[in-house]
């Protein structure tokens, strides 16, 4: 994404790899009947092995890749990348201690190591990681730089308008984007990095040079067994940093400050810049007004201080804004640029995003990751709500978030929760279906100028047709919003005589 067009590219164009030593790749690797093993083509599916390629036993929470080599072999790999001592028949063998992480490393390797010809900026963390993520690229954009963004909103590089919706968690994927991004001349790439890409080293060999990290509560327990464990995974995002990297961070819990100090023990010369509400952060905000239409704060920055005024009403966005205005600051962004790259976001999609369709209730769309996320996005809305707090959230929501959590955070902060069945609105609805969708029409109908609606679920952009859902179906956003707009038609303009 660009905002200005007066500043020449800053790209330093590299010539691509196609043989890859991984005695030079993988340091410490060690080598069974050979030396060196040389790597034009790899696969880590053994039923995806063509005479020649080298195959990487890679491991998974569901697979061990061990015990595949012997298809591949059968199949004419050249070589095996192993964790382990395994009968190959006499194919050389390259002995690693991660095999997940030798097989990111030849995926960005054999993509030509893209990311050194930008400068990566990783955004991880328990919640508003995406939000972070596009306000910082517009930051960056509004001082005149080619930014590309990767992240769970969707991918865009320097030149596009919209996001693609894209999967990139994978390595190969993320190389593939990263190389697309470098190809089309951005100098910078915003990485929004989840703790499942962490888990499986998808930024092996990737250097970030600045890390931004929003706050470290629990999460995806599901997946990672523990909080511990969970921020141990988080923790691997400091392998990315150089030794003078910079990390931006809010510090406003323990955990965080406990990765702040690992990180300036690690690499002595790293560079903490920290964005937060509390006082004594690089950058910080004190607020103006704010209410279900918006806000206003004053950011400050040493002796400088600018009003900023955004559409989305919540806490948490100013955390995410401040953090965005700390890597401006990391990269000699004024402030003053900072505060309007973030006033033309104004809000980033499908993060408590406003639905206006000339109603009086208040309407936003959210899709949290997390039960964090989630709490802090209705603690919010509570506080400035007047009357009700009304939820209506897809099904697929409240399973991601756990039934429990999910439930229990209703309890809390909501006067009224509906949970809708995917399909609403299909020619083939079910009864519980259609009788669902009677349930929704009611609640909508009842709505008062005080009350507040917030809609779970995939945005408004997630419509049918390209760029739409992959299964077709209608999101809730959508319906929400065809509901609204049948519900509050446009006005016609009048004559001026009848004006008069």
């Amino acid at each position: 994404m660009t905002r200005r067009q007066d500043r020449p590219r800053k790209t330093d164009g590299s010539s691509d790899r196609t043989t890859l030593s991984l005695k030079a790749l993988l340091p410490g690797a060690e080598f069974v009947g050979c030396d060196d093993i040389h790597v034009t083509t790899w696969q880590d599916d053994a039923d995806r092995c063509e005479p020649g390629d080298i195959f990487v036993a890679r491991m998974s929470a569901t697979d061990d890749g061990h015990e595949h080599v012997s298809r591949a072999v059968a199949r004419g790999a050249a070589g095996i990348v192993a964790e382990r001592i395994v009968s190959t028949g006499g194919v050389p063998l390259c002995l690693v201690p991660d095999s997940r992480w030798a097989a990111a490393r030849l995926a960005h390797a054999m993509a030509g190591d893209p990311a050194r010809r930008m400068r990566v900026i990783a955004v991880t963390g328990t919640s508003g990681k995406t939000t972070t993520a596009w306000l910082t690229a517009a930051v960056l954009a509004e001082d005149g730089w080619h930014v590309g963004v990767l992240s769970d909103l969707g991918c865009i590089d320097a030149e596009g308008a919209e996001p693609e919706a894209a999967e990139y968690g994978d390595p190969r994927a993320c190389a593939a984007w990263l190389a697309r991004l470098a190809d089309g001349g951005c100098t910078h790439a915003v990485v929004e990095v989840s703790s499942e890409m962490l888990a499986t080293h998808a930024l092996a060999g990737v250097v970030c040079e600045t890390v931004v990290i929003t706050n470290m509560a629990s999460a995806r327990l599901d997946l990672h067994g523990t909080t511990r464990a969970y921020h141990e995974i988080t923790a691997r995002i400091l392998d990315t940093l150089p030794p003078q990297g910079c990390l931006v961070t809010g510090a406003s819990d323990a955990a965080t400050r406990r990765l702040i100090r690992k990180a300036t023990r690690l690499r002595p010369a790293v560079t903490v810049l920290t964005g937060g509400i509390a006082a004594g952060c690089d950058v910080t905000a004190t607020p103006v007004d704010r209410d279900l239409h918006g806000q206003t704060f004053l950011m400050k920055s040493a002796d400088c201080m600018v009003p900023v005024a955004v559409d989305a009403p919540v806490l948490p966005f100013v955390r995410d804004c401040l953090l965005a205005a700390a890597v401006g600051l990391r990269y000699r962004v004024t402030l003053e640029l900072a505060a309007r790259g973030i006033e033309a976001a104004g809000c980033v999609p499908g993060r408590v995003e406003r639905i206006d369709h000339g109603q009086e209730t208040p309407v936003f769309i959210d899709i949290p990751t997390s039960g964090h996320a989630l709490t802090a996005t209705l603690a919010s809305l509570r506080r400035l709500t007047r009357g009700r707090l009304v939820v209506l959230a897809e099904e697929q929501v409240a399973e991601t978030i756990g039934p429990r959590g999910f439930q229990a955070r209703m309890d809390r902060w909501v006067d009224e929760c509906l949970l809708t069945p995917a399909g609403i609105l299909e020619a083939d609805a079910e009864d519980t279906d259609i009788m669902a969708y009677a349930r929704l029409d009611r609640l909508l109908a009842g709505l008062g100028p005080h009350d507040c609606l917030l809609v779970l679920g995939r945005p408004t952009l997630g419509q049918r047709g390209p760029g739409g859902p992959d299964d077709g179906e209608w999101s809730l956003g959508t319906v929400v919003a065809g509901w609204l707009r049948v519900a509050h038609p446009p006005r016609p303009l009048q004559s001026d005589r009848r004006a008069a």
